[in-house]
């Protein structure tokens, strides 16, 4: 039987090897708390596709899905899938979903028109404290739409049969909030046909299989995570150990500890993950480790910094990680999620020229250069991935930056409920093209070179000043290490329009902030503007210190500049000290 939704794939797994564990989910301390084999989950799937068929859901309902990191989450979205209702996962808000979480999570509610929120006993009693504690008075607690435990739910009938099956791959399978790095969070639709050809792809790809053992601490409503790692596990492409990613940033040695255990053969982090790792294990703890199995570890979701990767590399390096398992990939969850994959390319290129949208690799006397990691060719059976000028929507020359447009069998239907902006932003059109073929506008920049894509940033996070551009996180990554007190994870550059031309503002988390009086405030602004201006040029810079925490970031660590910006703007950063350009 041709397979048309998800759950094909998984069906098969019920047969394949029905008392091997699919999915363990390992605890705090390192040990496995709970453990689902194929069948079990199946069983535990049910009883709740058996909650929602007696409330009277039907399919094309949305359920958003509001889970603390753990299984009850796995079990809801096969339910929902199960019941042909389609499940939108949101970062839970409040406690336990961090910072800023409740914003995105009202705003997914209202814009999927939920039939119902998904939830645990654990954390619906969480929510109802928070509702009723002054503690919380920002939380925004759509209570009119109803919220349903899922984990009370007994077993039910596992048969396949009365699974429901989509009428085509086109059907909506899943809805993945992005991430709102750069706007307000949509619901992308990716359809059963999507993730059907992503499994098969990344099958191939990233050589997975049955015996493929996978460890992830990656968020499971983030698409990095959703698709790479659950869906991949249902669909037969790995065992998974899940960590909580709570865990994982609280004590990063738990990740190795666990891959070393389990004998690891894939596992994936975005770029700060490897530097979190390198900052908060010792060099004991590395020599103790195994990681000698590991074939694969994808790297994505954010930039990749190569001096993070050296250093990642080289710190693991006696756990036994071998440099060819390293994997930088590019993706995003339009494209559900990868674009190219299995990058071995780096490349130095003239920053000055980069400054104006030109690769040059030789380097001018007295200029700077920019260390960029490959993401690798395009592998994706049918894809086309084009340069293309964002303005006149022309293909650019080899030698240029231009916006990276994908098309691809993995390409997302659309936004839920916003055909305009699914037309503009999915199905655009180069110029030129004789196929007439509709590519989605990633709003990346990049480029081309050596068979391999190259990512230099976020269209709307360049900076021009004197008309040149800089890319936001170059600067960050100029000032994370010049003072101690920075925190390197909490730095965002953005620019500020000043009457007469742009300026450029770096806000920065300061470790010991309480104790950061005007003094100390001057002399890590000095270091910022000393670092800025040897390596960009950056004449003056607003420094902005503020306490840990205060930086907006997106469900999956990337840092929010145009929240940031917004709240320095309206004077709503409370406590920031403001070391202000003097001319």
């Amino acid at each position: 039987m041709t397979a048309t939704g998800i759950l094909d794939l998984f069906a098969a797994n019920l047969a394949r090897d029905p008392d091997q564990a699919l999915f363990t989910f390992v605890d705090g301390a390192g040990a496995d708390h709970a453990a689902y084999t194929a069948p079990a989950l199946t069983r535990r799937a049910a009883g709740v596709r058996d909650l929602l068929d007696g409330l009277g859901w039907r399919p094309g309902d949305r359920a958003v899905l509001v889970y603390p990191p753990g299984p009850d989450f796995v079990v809801a979205l096969v339910a929902c899938l199960m019941a042909g209702v389609i499940p939108a996962a949101v970062l839970p808000p409040g406690p336990a979903g961090g910072r800023g979480g409740e914003q995105a999570f009202a705003a997914a509610v209202r814009d999927c028109r939920a039939r119902g929120i998904l939830t645990s006993t654990e954390f619906d009693a969480l929510r109802r404290l928070a509702a009723a504690s002054s503690a919380f008075p920002g939380l925004d607690w759509p209570d009119a739409v109803p919220w349903h435990c899922t984990d009370t739910a007994g077993d039910g009938d596992p048969d396949p049969g009365r699974w429901h099956r989509p009428a085509a791959p086109t059907d909506p399978a899943v809805l993945q909030y992005t991430s709102g790095s750069t706007s307000t969070p949509r619901g992308v639709v990716m359809t059963h046909g999507n993730l059907l050809a992503e499994m098969r792809c990344n099958a191939v790809d990233f050589h997975l299989g049955p015996a493929t053992v996978g460890v992830s601490w990656l968020p499971q409503y983030h698409d990095f995570g959703l698709v790479n790692a659950i869906l991949s596990a249902l669909s037969g492409n790995m065992r998974l150990y899940s960590l909580s990613p709570l865990d994982f940033v609280r004590r990063p040695a738990l990740w190795f500890e666990t891959m070393a255990r389990v004998g690891a053969t894939l596992t994936a982090s975005p770029n700060f993950g490897l530097d979190l790792a390198v900052r908060k294990t010792t060099p004991e703890q590395r020599a103790a480790w195994d990681l000698s199995p590991l074939a694969t570890l994808v790297c994505a979701a954010e930039p990749i910094r190569a001096a993070t990767v050296d250093r990642f590399l080289d710190a693991f390096a006696a756990a036994g990680l071998r440099p060819e398992c390293f994997c930088p990939t590019y993706g995003l969850a339009e494209a559900s999620v990868s674009v190219s994959s299995w990058g071995r390319a780096r490349i130095a290129v003239d920053a000055e020229e980069l400054a104006g949208g030109r690769v040059a690799r030789e380097i001018a006397d007295g200029h700077r250069e920019s260390v960029y990691v490959g993401c690798g060719p395009i592998t994706k059976p049918g894809s086309r991935v084009r340069i293309v000028d964002p303005d006149t929507c022309v293909p650019c020359p080899e030698d240029r930056v231009g916006e990276i447009w994908v098309d691809s069998a993995t390409k997302a239907a659309g936004y839920f409920g916003r055909p305009e902006e699914s037309r503009a932003g999915l199905y655009a059109e180069v110029r030129g093209e004789p196929d007439a073929r509709r590519y989605l506008r990633t709003g990346d920049l990049g480029f081309f070179a050596d068979g391999e894509l190259f990512v230099t940033g976020r269209r709307k996070d360049v900076i021009i000043l004197r008309g040149r551009n800089h890319y936001a996180e170059d600067l960050e990554e100029s000032v994370r290490r010049c003072h101690p007190a920075i925190r390197p994870g909490g730095v965002a550059a953005f620019a500020l329009e000043a009457a007469e031309q742009e300026s450029v503002a770096v806000l920065l988390e300061v470790a010991a902030f309480e104790a950061c009086d005007t003094g100390a405030a001057e002399q890590v602004a000095a270091a910022v503007r000393r670092n800025l201006a040897l390596a960009h040029q950056v004449g003056a810079a607003t420094v902005v210190l503020v306490p840990p925490g205060t930086v907006p970031k997106t469900t999956s660590g990337k840092v929010r500049r145009h929240a940031c910006k917004a709240l320095y703007t309206a004077g709503e950063m409370a406590g920031a000290i403001t070391v202000p350009v003097r001319r």
